[in-house]
């Protein structure tokens, strides 16, 4: 038996991994570009799953809470549509009203504050050179959801698109979350499949872990400039 004590050690690690992987801390490969120019496709993102509150292993279930998401929050959730994972923005949270105006966003009849961008150097390398993931017919903008929220980078299709067409208004519940993709007009959220529990939210999303963008090459690219970026 005391030749089999490297076997218990190795299972022990293992345990002790998947454990901090399900409750504590996590990442994930982003496959789409929802979250354009923020999050690239294949970033690796960083997630603190105790940003929020103490999740059951391996079940997603919150079972202590001790901070709900803020409106700038980059979250991740179940999609409610299949087993897979969802990143995407608060905008919304319980008791606010929102909807947008000519594809300007409002909260509370407020008007969010977005300066259109002159400099687009970050839609470089972004990922597939599909239509929605590039920045080819849309508008860069800083927008900044609260006065205590950091900016952050959207795309907006220059001419028509869902956004700029957008007429409903959403009035959040308490306990839910209005949630959307920085790629406005690319993106599957909130918008079209309704609201997301608070108590459901997986971590709040905090760093690029690491990138690579394959390209045509069959070797991986590595995007060495968003190594352990800070997301905002």
């Amino acid at each position: 038996m005391k030749n089999l004590g490297w076997l218990r050690d190795v299972v022990v690690i293992i345990a002790v991994m998947v454990t901090l992987r399900s409750s504590i801390v996590n990442w994930y490969v982003i496959p789409t570009g929802s979250m354009l120019p923020t999050i690239k496709i294949r970033d690796h993102v960083l997630v603190n799953k105790l940003s929020y509150g103490l999740m059951l292993p391996f079940a997603g279930t919150q079972i202590v809470s001790w901070d709900t998401p803020k409106r700038g929050d980059i979250v991740l959730f179940d999609s409610p549509m299949e087993r897979i994972t969802f990143v995407k923005r608060v905008i919304g949270v319980g008791g606010d009203t929102v909807n947008f105006e000519n594809g300007v966003l409002q909260i509370n009849n407020q008007r969010v504050s977005e300066v259109l961008q002159e400099d687009r150097k970050i839609l470089e390398d972004m990922g597939d050179g599909s239509a929605c993931n590039t920045g080819e017919g849309k508008s860069l903008y800083v927008e900044k959801l609260a006065e205590n929220a950091p900016e952050h980078f959207i795309l907006r299709s220059m001419k028509g698109g869902n956004t700029n067409l957008e007429t409903r208004s959403w009035s959040v519940p308490a306990g839910k979350l209005l949630v959307v993709g920085d790629n406005r007009d690319c993106s599957n959220d909130g918008r079209f499949w309704g609201y997301v529990d608070t108590d459901k939210i997986y971590g709040k999303a905090v760093r690029v872990f690491y990138s690579i963008n394959s390209g045509d090459s069959m070797l991986p690219k590595f995007r060495n400039g968003r190594f352990f970026s800070k997301l905002q």
